[in-house]
């Protein structure tokens, strides 16, 4: 590992802009964590916040949706958490977990990493290799004030003997492109500075600002799909997403719309 490469809080903060600065309200390195979305979650209970930034060399017990298991080997990679709060019902914030893969995807098209594509609702995709993945959790009511923990991972350099245990195909920065990828806290910066800048015009915004751009970068649309939810199985063409950032299915039955679920190519 390249030292320019070691989690180094002095190196980030001088790459925030201000107004990101300005606006958090720590910034948290560790070597190893269980979790970086779990210790963000404590930290908020114990009154700390509201824009906290965690990452780490490490997660031990990294988290992804539906209760998998995110692989995060040491020192190799971006394990990345940040919080928000909004004194806003749930329903504002319907579709931010699909407009954080566009600001994700976007931070990385920055670098010049080519044809990457979103799998809704919260994957970013390199062809059919997983690149990076988005866990979106929301603490408070339906209709109180809410705090949101955004967790990134990303890999970056991953050797395939890390990568093994990972049961789906995947694939890093390193492997995408023939020159070195960012530093790690650079990149950390460049994301912390556009998720922040998300939160802040989100409620004006909500995701019909961002359907279009997560439409034109659908790795699915027009595919033939299917929708795995509660042990139902839905089959269609994945017609993109809809101002609320519900898959749109087009299925024998009609148009449905889909909230959550695991969407996968069906097979020939």
């Amino acid at each position: 590992m390249k030292q320019s490469d070691v989690l180094d809080s002095k190196l980030i903060k001088g790459m925030l802009s201000p107004g990101s600065l300005d606006r958090i309200s720590k910034l948290i390195l560790l070597r190893e964590v269980d979790s970086t979305n779990s210790l963000l979650q404590k930290e908020l209970n114990a009154g700390l916040g509201p824009v906290l930034v965690c990452a780490a060399d490490q997660q031990t017990a990294g988290r992804g949706r539906s209760g998998k298991i995110w692989h995060s080997p040491l020192s190799k990679n971006i394990y990345l958490s940040i919080s928000w709060e909004y004194a806003l019902p749930y329903n504002k914030l319907e579709g931010l977990s699909l407009a954080i893969g566009v600001v994700v995807l976007d931070s990385l098209i920055s670098y010049g990493y080519p044809k990457l594509k979103l799998k809704w609702p919260n994957d970013i995709l390199f062809g059919d290799a997983k690149l990076a993945g988005i866990l979106v959790e929301i603490i408070g009511g339906a209709n109180s004030s809410l705090k949101i923990i955004v967790g990134v991972g990303i890999n970056v350099k991953m050797s395939a003997k890390q990568g093994s245990v990972i049961e789906r195909s995947w694939t890093d920065l390193s492997s995408i492109s023939h020159k070195s990828p960012p530093s790690r806290n650079e990149l950390i910066a460049k994301l912390v500075d556009h998720l922040i800048d998300l939160f802040l015009s989100y409620p004006e915004k909500g995701f019909s600002y961002w359907r279009d751009s997560w439409n034109a970068r659908d790795s699915f649309i027009g595919k033939n799909a299917k929708i795995i939810s509660n042990g139902e199985i839905l089959s269609g063409i994945s017609r993109g997403v809809d101002s609320k950032g519900r898959l749109i299915l087009d299925s024998s039955e009609g148009l449905l719309f889909i909230a959550a679920g695991d969407l996968s190519l069906r097979e020939s």
